[in-house]
This record gives structure tokens, sequence and C-alpha cells, in this order.
């Protein structure tokens, strides 16, 4: 707990989240027939379908600790960003529902945010997942990634076969298969050889979703993103060579470190911020005038990041924190009940 953060590690999760904020930027744009726009768009999207991915690598690399004062910290960063969203809502739009409510008051079971849902079940999942691992062989563990690829990686990808209705991989199959490849390869390091070139395979594999997806959008526009989805291959591959990469450059960082902390709440918050913008990026998708409204909305997005969620922490982490530390006696006695049953 004591230990420094790996500021590279850090970084990338920054990166990772930033990545999906470009992608959430980018949205159904990348379908333009404006070519200059859309080849941006297409590499945008090549890169930033890696983010949900690369985020859970870490966190099963890490592995996730479960602790009752962690659950209520993040349960309650939820509802406080799901209540500013509806407020926002209701000042823009004059309307208030019952409906609306509700999913505000319940934003991890709402699936408002599918990431945050399935972030919450694994978290409370970890205790038994990371149990499964330590108590596997290596060959064990690999057959039963390798059954977990094969049904939700490689057949969406090769077969055209998704077993799941969740966006192209934006579900829970997908995020425990990442997390446990995470685990896999804390416990049983890839070989040195494919290390040490993880840096062009990342390029390998960006450049052939990006080169395929160019292809696939010049005849059907919608099918930009076949090649570019959470479950395609090429961007599971890619996640896994780019974490692989960025884990032999370590360096450390007091900034980056806290900047990482900003990961969640910039993830909760970019879609309304984007909102504000899709109108006039949408106005200027067949203009060279698109990517400086691009860069202005990325940029709107970090910076009422930074300044909503310091304003929380300021208003509200006294309180939270308090009824954190009530709870905290529950995560001694999970320690103790999980400690007795190794035994």
């Amino acid at each position: 707990m004591g230990k420094e953060r790996q500021s590279n590690i850090e970084l990338l999760r920054l990166v990772a989240i930033f990545l999906i904020v470009m992608m959430h930027a980018a949205g159904s744009l990348i379908g333009t027939d404006y070519l200059p726009n859309r080849i941006g768009l297409t590499a945008i999207n090549a890169v930033g379908n890696m983010g949900v991915t690369v985020f859970m690598l870490i966190s099963g690399f890490f592995g996730i600790h479960f602790r009752w004062s962690r659950l209520w910290t993040i349960w309650a960063m939820a509802l406080c960003y799901s209540l500013l969203e509806l407020c926002a809502g209701v000042w823009m739009s004059g309307c208030f529902s019952v409906e609306a409510l509700y999913h505000a008051l319940t934003p991890v079971t709402s699936r408002h945010w599918w990431f945050l849902t399935c972030y919450v079940v694994i978290f409370c999942l970890s205790p038994f997942l990371n149990r499964a691992v330590t108590g596997l062989t290596r060959r064990q563990m690999e057959w039963l990634l390798g059954v977990l690829l094969f049904f939700f990686v490689v057949s969406p990808t090769l077969l055209r076969n998704s077993l799941t209705d969740d966006m192209g991989g934006k579900g829970l199959p997908n995020l425990i298969t990442a997390y446990l490849t995470g685990q896999y390869l804390r416990h049983y390091p890839l070989p040195e050889r494919w290390l040490r070139h993880s840096g062009k395979w990342v390029l390998a594999f960006v450049s052939l979703a990006f080169v395929l997806s160019l292809a696939a959008g010049s005849v059907k526009p919608q099918a930009t993103i076949l090649f570019c989805k959470d479950n395609n291959l090429l961007m599971v591959a890619g996640a896994i060579a780019l974490f692989c990469w960025v884990r032999q450059h370590t360096f450390r960082s007091s900034l980056v470190n806290k900047l990482a902390t900003y990961v969640f709440p910039l993830y909760l918050l970019n879609q309304t911020i984007l909102w504000w913008f899709h109108s006039i990026l949408g106005t200027h998708t067949h203009s060279g005038l698109f990517w400086g409204y691009y860069v202005a909305a990325l940029a709107a997005v970090v910076a009422s990041t930074l300044v909503v969620e310091w304003l929380r922490r300021r208003l509200l982490s006294k309180a939270i924190d308090a009824v954190a530390r009530r709870i905290r006696v529950y995560d001694f006695q999970w320690d103790v009940a999980n400690a007795g049953s190794h035994r």
C-alpha cells in the first residue's frame, strides 16, 4: 500500500482513458464521406478502441483487491456525477422525469456508464477471480484464456459470430477476459524476444486495423468500425503489446501519479461535456475546421474534469471519507475471514 505507483503505468492509465474520450468525441462522425476527416477519425478509432482493454489489463496485472470502503467511494463518486448529469440535463432541456431520477440514483446498476458497471462487478468478483488464477496451473490458465479468447475475441473477429449483444465487446465477458489476461502476464511473463519487439507489434496491429477499417469504410461507411471494435483480435493484441511495451519504460513522476487519480472522473464526465460540442462537430465534419473544434472539445473535457473533480473533493471528500472510515471495520473482517479460508 505504501509503495509509490509506477508512473509509466499510471501514465498508461491516463492515456487509455483519454483514448476513450477521443473515440467518444469522434462518435458517429467517423462515417463522413469527406476523406481527409474520415482518415483522421478512422486513425483515432483504430487506436482509441484499445483503451478499455488496456485499462483492464493494468487492473488485472496489479490485481484488484476488494474493499468495502473502496466500493463505497466508487459508488459515491458515480452518484455525484450521475446527479450532476441529471441536473445538467434538466437545465438544458427543461424536462424532468422520475425515470431519469431513478437512473441517476442507481448509477451502477442502471448501466448508464457500461464500463463503470462492468468494473464494479469485476471489483466485487476480484477475490474469486484472483483465487482462481492462483489455484490454476499455467497450462490450466492458458486453457481458460484460450477458451475465453476464442469465443469472445477470435470468433467475433474471424468467424463474424458474436456470443453477446454488447456493442462489439463492450461488456462483462470481454472485460473479465482482459482482467484474467493481465493476471496471466503478471504470473507468466511473455518471451523476451516478443517483449523486445512489443513496440513494433503495437504499430503493426494498429496500422493493420487502420488500413482495413479505411478500406471497409470506402465500400460501406458503417463498416469503418468493423476492425476497431473492442473485441476485435487486432485491438486486443494491440492493447497487450502496448501494455508490455510501456512496462519496460519505467519512470517516476508525482504529477503523473496525481493526475492518474482523475481517470474515473474523466470517464464519467466526458460525454456530458462532449454533448455541448456535438452539433458543432457535426456541422464541420466536411470542413478542415473540424479538427480545431475537435481539439477544443477535448480540451474542454479535460479542463472541466479537473475543475469539477477538484470541487467535488473539496466539498464532499470529508463526508465520503468519514463514511469510508466506518466501513473499514468490514474490510478488516473480510481480511480475517479471507486469511482463515487459506488455512
